[in-house]
């Protein structure tokens, strides 16, 4: 069975929300038309416009257009349609589309370069969990960020326990301190 194509003149039309309504010839009530049924068309639609269309029902009951068409305006095949700069949506949609694809690529970009650097670091140094694991090695050996000075600090010293040890810096855990000083350390004056 062929589809019944109705006509009709666009009586309104928002076009930043991509859709308005027909008033059909026949006399009946307004159409709802969304832009979604116009796949295909050469330009986006305006009050006046004469549209040809099918009845359909969406899933709320309601009566709106269908594999519609603008009279005059000319059909351009889908691949056209994806090659064409100009989207059918209103450029507010189509920024907000490519905003997201920027936010995600960013995203992914940001996370591979996560990965990497900890694969990196992790090759580079030791874990500072197996350096740690060991009981009897708890001699921090620290490099000072202002004269960039080895040195190394027994539990109970002054600063000991504000004392973080970055393996990435070159910064070590010691078992004894005989093996600080044999490894270039010097003990910290506090």
């Amino acid at each position: 069975m062929k589809p019944i194509l109705y006509k009709g003149r666009l009586k309104t039309w928002k076009d930043d929300r991509g859709f308005g309504f027909i008033k059909p010839d026949d006399g009946n009530k307004d159409v709802f038309l969304h832009i979604s049924a116009l796949k295909g068309t050469s330009r986006r639609p305006k009050v006046g416009d004469i549209i040809l269309y099918e009845l359909a029902t969406d899933s709320e009951g309601k009566i709106r257009a269908s594999n519609a068409s603008i009279q005059g305006a000319t059909l351009r095949s889908l691949d056209l349609f994806k090659n064409q700069t100009q989207s059918p949506l209103p450029k507010k949609h189509h920024r907000k589309k490519r905003g997201l694809v920027e936010i995600l690529m960013s995203l992914g970009i940001i996370a591979v370069i996560a990965i990497f650097a900890m694969e990196f670091r992790a090759s580079d140094s030791p874990s500072p969990v197996s350096s740690v694991t060991k009981p009897e090695c708890n001699i921090k050996g620290n490099i000072s960020f202002n004269k960039g000075k080895k040195v190394y600090h027994l539990p109970g010293m002054e600063d000991y326990e504000s004392t973080f040890i970055d393996p990435a810096k070159g910064e070590r855990w010691f078992c004894t301190e005989s093996e600080a000083i044999a490894s270039g350390w010097h003990k910290a004056p506090r």
